[in-house]
């Protein structure tokens, strides 16, 4: 039978007889291919790529430091509203009337030199001198109006020190109020 394909019998046959050239490559040194290649490369170079590469990295540095902005914003916000709905009530309460009138009466035996008068609408006590002299005993009054009661906070609601409103030297309006912390109610959202 005859050999279908003789070039590539007398190829294989061929290369085994041939001495093999120097360098170990059939066509010269390995570097003759790569040559005209960098010899292009380096013909062609310019600065956009190294540019480029450098835009992209600062980039993705950027993208990295928003994403962790991203998540850790997330998680505060996560942890608050966790906060918020496990956080107690706070139950604030004006005082009544009778109180006011109360503070009003110990606060005027106490402090002679202040007038002590219950505000029109009854919900607050205003303390006022009519001479500046009369300064350190309207300061004094104020000092003490914290100790009528154990648990009542008051909180002025105005306050003048010079040339008041009904020819006075300083006056203020002081509202009381209790509070109450409750762990029973927590808040639902």
């Amino acid at each position: 039978m005859k050999n279908p394909f003789p070039t590539i019998t007398n190829r294989l046959a061929s290369s085994r007889t041939t001495p093999t050239v120097m360098g170990g490559h059939a066509f010269g040194k390995g570097i003759n291919h790569v040559k005209p290649f960098m010899a292009a490369a380096l013909d062609n170079f310019t600065l956009v790529a190294p540019v480029l590469l450098v835009a992209a990295l600062a980039l993705s540095v950027l993208a990295v430091s928003k994403a962790s902005d991203f998540i850790a914003a997330f998680t505060r916000q996560a942890k608050s509203a966790e906060v918020m709905r496990m956080s107690p009530l706070i139950d604030k309460k004006p005082l009544v009337t009778a109180d006011y009138q109360s503070a009003a009466n110990i606060i005027a035996k106490n402090n002679s030199a202040v007038r002590v008068a219950l505000s029109k609408s009854k919900n607050a006590i205003v303390l006022s001198i009519g001479e500046p002299a009369r300064l350190p005993e309207f300061m004094f009054a104020l000092a003490t109006i914290q100790s009528y009661r154990p648990g009542v906070a008051w909180n002025a609601t105005s306050l003048c020190l010079n040339k008041c409103e009904g020819n006075v030297a300083a006056s203020a309006e002081i509202a009381g109020y209790t509070q109450a912390i409750s762990f029973s109610g927590l808040r639902s959202q």
